[in-house]
């Protein structure tokens, strides 16, 4: 819904993409995972992975730990081949008074939802629906509730 390496509001998926560089007795790793979009994730797998394939090797720990790294992001990156491509003119959702009059009237159904375990994406969907106003912006509303009620 919203990418959490970008922010632009299109479809996601959850994935986890690892590096790894070897040099001789040290090794350097780094990983991003989170909900991306497709762009996100062609991106961070082909940065992570073709460095992990030049340099992954050049270490004992390394050699043996590469391959898994290797296959981890292949595996993942050839699941999200099927997600449906970024829309043009995708941009990252603002919350703007307009749509929190808007979100308003429905927000006990929103918390109730959520509060019964419904996962946010199919609410705020739901929600976005009923008051005319994007899946971006109902989960940005959310968030800006949570976080006015913890700095309470």
């Amino acid at each position: 819904m919203i990418c959490q390496a970008c922010g632009i509001e299109a479809p996601t998926k959850y994935v986890s993409f690892h590096q790894n560089v070897g040099a001789l007795v040290v090794r350097f790793s780094k990983s991003t995972e989170g909900q991306l979009c497709k762009s996100c994730i062609h991106k961070h797998f082909w940065s992570m992975t073709g460095t992990t394939f030049v340099l992954g090797w050049w270490g004992t720990i390394s050699f043996v730990i590469t391959p898994f790294f290797l296959l981890n992001n292949t595996i993942r990156y050839i699941t999200c081949l099927g997600m449906a491509r970024v829309p043009t003119g995708a941009h990252a959702p603002v919350l703007t008074n307009e749509a929190v009059e808007r979100i308003e009237p429905h927000a006990q159904f929103l918390f109730d939802r959520l509060d019964g375990g419904d996962p946010l994406e199919r609410v705020a969907a739901e929600v976005a629906e009923m008051s005319g106003v994007t899946p971006g912006e109902v989960v940005l509303y959310v968030h800006e509730a949570v976080q006015g009620e913890s700095r309470e």
